[in-house]
């Protein structure tokens, strides 16, 4: 329902789109997966690593402008039909599921603060420690993320990839000029093989969304004028929509 420069999916309220529009966006998007759009749960994503569980109580958080609670970057929950949802215009999303007789998900917002952070480490970590699910039973899917052609960093950013451990064969490489290529794709991967993860059970993605303007909103290629794409994990529910 978006036009011009947020045309046409967007699903964030805090870029000048009317609120109107993205509220029919999403329900446009959750529709088609049975979902109620004003059921999700959202948190203010602050480029952390931060994990949280939600559950019940929770629901409608972050539906409606003005209703989000939680300031974090990777959220959990063991609730069935309730949908964990994200934001993202060339940050990487993640999500986690946890199959078995007590389920849980997850999903985390990875920009450059929080892969250097080890976000997606710190959830599998999280699930590990609170919920007793071993890293090798969890499935993991990366969304499409800003390529490392396309993401370019200052040199400041790039010492504390370097002090981390990265380098041109991890995810990292000079670009002149005091720039260098960063690969959120390939850092993310690595580290969540270093938690745990097994390779059998990591879909791993191949979109760049700076790349494909006819697919994706990116932050970089627009310049910070553009819209939000939305990622949501759920358990399902046998029960039907409300």
């Amino acid at each position: 329902m978006s036009s011009g420069v947020l045309a046409s999916l967007n699903t964030g309220f805090h870029v000048g789109d009317m609120w109107e529009n993205v509220l029919k966006n999403r329900r446009i998007l959750f529709d088609r997966f049975n979902y109620d759009y004003r059921s999700i749960v959202a948190a203010t994503q602050v480029h952390g690593t931060d994990v949280r569980v939600f559950d019940q109580g929770n629901r409608g958080e972050g539906a409606f402008p003005g209703t989000t609670r939680s300031r974090c970057d990777a959220l959990v929950t063991g609730e069935k039909g309730l949908p964990l949802a994200a934001y993202s215009a060339d940050c990487q999303l993640i999500y986690f599921a946890c199959p078995g007789k007590e389920p849980v998900v997850a999903v985390a917002h990875a920009g450059w603060k929080g892969t250097l952070g080890n976000i997606a480490g710190r959830v599998v970590r999280f699930l590990k420690d609170n919920y007793s699910i071993k890293p090798g039973r969890i499935l993991v899917g990366l969304a499409p993320v800003v390529c490392r052609s396309c993401y370019l960093v200052n040199r400041e950013v790039a010492e504390r990839f370097y002090a981390a451990g990265w380098n041109s064969n991890t995810g990292l490489e000079p670009a002149g000029s005091s720039k260098y290529r960063l690969d959120l794709n390939t850092i993310n991967t690595r580290q969540l093989l270093r938690a745990g993860i097994k390779k059998e059970h990591l879909t791993c993605n191949d979109w760049c969304t700076s790349c494909h303007p006819e697919l994706f909103y990116s932050y970089r290629r627009d310049k910070g004028v553009t819209g939000r794409m939305i990622g949501f994990i759920a358990i399902k529910n046998s029960e039907p929509k409300a």
